[in-house]
Order: structure tokens, then C-alpha cells, then sequence
């Protein structure tokens, strides 16, 4: 009985110990070293940081460094011929947290012409959109590619009262539907898709949407 009780009260002071840290942590200066997705900034020359990979600059061998080597990469194009570049990460873990990051990167018209001679799989999408993966060769030569954009999708529901408590409030709110708004940090780099029904979606850019 008294072992039970002794158990209780170091759970107890365990749970006031961590209360206590994270209340007086929450505040903190960010660390140079970024690893939390409520850690983005803008830069001094006005580009989005986060995990420590730095929007138009950062390269995909240096985001597989953090989010491991198992990807997978498409062109998709959609019937305006707007083309698209993801490479898709399915599971990974960034400071704890379980999540599936997609990565846009940067395409130049040279790299195009390359990746069309190394083209694997070419399939039509339900949409009619392209969905186009490539063979080793055309795989290898995205590495060296930078990083336009990153989407990073918790496995866990965030709900309102956590994406404030970690995000702050947004600058501005729209509502693209019933049940599904986009929440906009401008100062962060960031737009969270909010919604009901799905999980939560966080975007990183340079550029404000």
C-alpha cells in the first residue's frame, strides 16, 4: 500500500515538473538550430527556415539528412501543363512528432529534359492529370535540387486550441468551406490547412499565399 502511494507521488511531482518546464520554456528565444514546426521563420534575406532547411536554398540530400532515405518522387502535371515536382516522404519522426513531409523542388528546364529521358512510369490520374515517376538515374540527379516548398502532415489531429498554443494566433483566417479554413503566418512562412474532418496540413514557402 505505502509502495503504491509512494508511486503516486512521483508521478505527481513528474507531471508538475514538466508543467512547470514547458510553461517556462513555451517563450523561449528560438534556438538557431531549428527542429519544430512552430520554429519557422523568415530570414534576413526574407526566405522561410524550417527544420533547419532554409526555402529555395536547402537541397533534397540535405532534407533526407532529417527525414530519412525512404522517398518517393513524381512530376505531376495537370491538364493546364502546370508540372510539379513532390518527392514524398510516407513516415517519418522530427522532434518527436510522427509525420508524412512532401517536398516541392525547384525544376529547371535542363533537369526537365533529363528526367524525360529517364521516365519509368507514365500514368493518367482519375483527374486527368500526369502522374510521372523515373528510373535510378533520373532519381539521383534530384539531390542536388532545392527545395521550394515543404507540406508537413502530423499523423495526430491538431485541434484549434493546439495549433494556438504552439502557433500563436494567425495573422488572418479564410474559409475555403464548411468545416476547412486556412490559417495564414505570414511571419512564420506558413499557412496550416485547418480541417474538421482531416488531419491538419502545415505549408511552408517563400512566398505569402
Amino acid at each position: 500500500m505505502k509502495e503504491s502511494r509512494v508511486v503516486v507521488i512521483i508521478l505527481l511531482i513528474t507531471f508538475v515538473i514538466y508543467g512547470v518546464f514547458y510553461l517556462s520554456t513555451r517563450n523561449i528565444e528560438i534556438p538557431d538550430n531549428q527542429a519544430m514546426p512552430w520554429q519557422s521563420y523568415i530570414n534576413d534575406q526574407g526566405k522561410t527556415v524550417v527544420f533547419d532547411l532554409t526555402m529555395g536554398e536547402s537541397t533534397l540530400a540535405e532534407s533526407m539528412r532529417l527525414f530519412g532515405t525512404e522517398v518517393k518522387a513524381s512530376l505531376f502535371e495537370d491538364k493546364d501543363k502546370k508540372q510539379n515536382l513532390e518527392v514524398f516522404f510516407s513516415s517519418t519522426k522530427v522532434g518527436g512528432i510522427s509525420a508524412k513531409v512532401i517536398l516541392n523542388l525547384a525544376l529547371s528546364n535542363d533537369q526537365f529534359d533529363y528526367l524525360n529521358s529517364n521516365i519509368k512510369e507514365n500514368e493518367v490520374m482519375p483527374t486527368g492529370n500526369k502522374k510521372i515517376s523515373f528510373n535510378k538515374a533520373g532519381e539521383a540527379s534530384m539531390f542536388a535540387l532545392p527545395i521550394e516548398s515543404l507540406t508537413f502532415i502530423p499523423s495526430a489531429d491538431l485541434s484549434s486550441d493546439t495549433i494556438t498554443g504552439l502557433f500563436k494566433q494567425p495573422e488572418s483566417v479564410n474559409l475555403v468551406e464548411p468545416g476547412v479554413e486556412y490559417w495564414h503566418y505570414p511571419g512564420k512562412g506558413l499557412r496550416i490547412i485547418v480541417d474538421q474532418e482531416n488531419k491538419e496540413i502545415l505549408e511552408f514557402y517563400n512566398t505569402k499565399l
